[in-house]
């Protein structure tokens, strides 16, 4: 995804599902943080990451949302289906569009 593709998605998932960009955000945190061994993180990792910002339990069915706008892409499930695994190919240009939003 080109870098102007990524921002378009940023906004839009701005725009339309403004509730998921904590959720983003920590993808980001994620997918930095795995970069150096395999840049696979779990979607649950995800959620942990989402309650450590918020001090609340975070829910959310899955990250078939963030993929479907092609900020993150599945790769892998485990644990007979109950655990998926994602990369985001350009948490660049996520990380720059999600700066232009602002916190």
């Amino acid at each position: 995804m080109a870098a102007s593709d990524t921002r378009q998605a940023v906004m839009r998932l701005a725009h339309e599902h403004p509730d998921w960009l904590p959720v983003l955000r920590a993808a980001c945190t994620q997918a930095r943080a795995t970069e150096r061994t395999c840049g696979e993180f779990a979607g649950t990792w995800v959620l942990q990451e989402v309650a450590k910002g918020t001090g609340r339990p975070e829910w959310r069915p899955g990250l078939r949302l963030l993929s479907s706008f092609g900020l993150i892409e599945k790769t892998d499930t485990a644990r007979g289906g109950r655990r998926a695994y994602y990369r985001m190919p350009d948490r660049d240009g996520v990380e720059l569009a999600l700066a232009e939003i602002g916190s």
